[in-house]
């Protein structure tokens, strides 16, 4: 009995082929087993010169080559290999910007003093602001006058004095948002004050700062990977 069930079992497993229609069918699927294959991990990092120092100290140990540096956005770089003889990729390197992002919107006087001394680079944008909201006394006799092209604000000083401020209505800024390793790009932005005393700054530029970050990081990684570029073994793509 149990040598008519092997039997059957084994006959179970035979694939048999089937002519219908001009067609060939099998009744079994037919599986390619594949020896498996070693990959790296993907390695997260923060800076730039960390994934300049790891691509410099693996190339030689990386199988297909050349290596890829894509910059994706100016907070996140990735680099990977060329496809290998199975059409599948190593994904080596994940660099994320750990910069405090400046996100634009309003802010209270405070919020402003502070974001404007730590999360810029000192120009003359800055200069300007610092000593505008340095005028202003925050008090319910700050008021605005607003005809949508330029601003007119009314800062109290002491007791009874007032004078008349004119408001820029753009305003040329660096903020850090991207990698500290390059040049942070300067934008323009709309600069706006209320009744309360409140700062607001808006991207101005519609979002072309984006496109110079992307450019300054792969201008870095060209000239810190200059042999290796020259040699074929890495490619920065923006």
């Amino acid at each position: 009995m149990l040598k008519e069930f092997a039997e059957y079992l084994q006959k179970m497993k035979e694939n048999k082929t089937y002519e219908i229609g001009g067609r060939t069918y099998s009744d079994n699927p037919l599986v390619e087993i594949e020896a498996p294959v070693d990959r790296p991990k993907e390695l997260e990092i923060n800076g730039l010169d960390s994934c300049v120092a790891l691509i410099q100290r693996e190339i030689g140990k990386i199988r297909s080559l050349p290596v890829y540096v894509r910059v994706v956005s100016p907070r996140l770089v990735e680099v990977f290999t060329e496809w290998d003889e199975r059409f599948e990729r190593d994904r080596l390197y994940r660099v994320s910007c750990d910069a405090p992002q400046f996100l634009p919107g309003w802010m209270d006087y405070e919020s402003a003093i502070i974001k404007l001394r730590s999360g810029f680079v000192v120009n003359e944008g800055i200069d300007y602001l610092l000593d505008l909201l340095g005028s202003i006394k925050r008090d319910d006799g700050v008021n605005t006058e607003d005809n949508g092209v330029s601003q007119i604000v009314t800062a109290t000083q002491g007791v009874s004095l007032k004078s008349f401020v004119g408001v820029k209505p753009r305003v040329a800024l660096a903020p850090y948002r991207t990698f500290t390793e390059v040049m942070q790009p300067v934008s323009e932005f709309l600069l706006r004050l209320d009744n309360d005393g409140r700062v607001g700054l808006f991207e101005a530029d519609g979002g072309f700062w984006r496109l110079e970050a992307k450019k300054n990081i792969a201008d870095y990684f060209a000239g810190q990977l200059q042999k290796e570029i020259s040699d074929g073994a890495v490619v920065v793509m923006v």
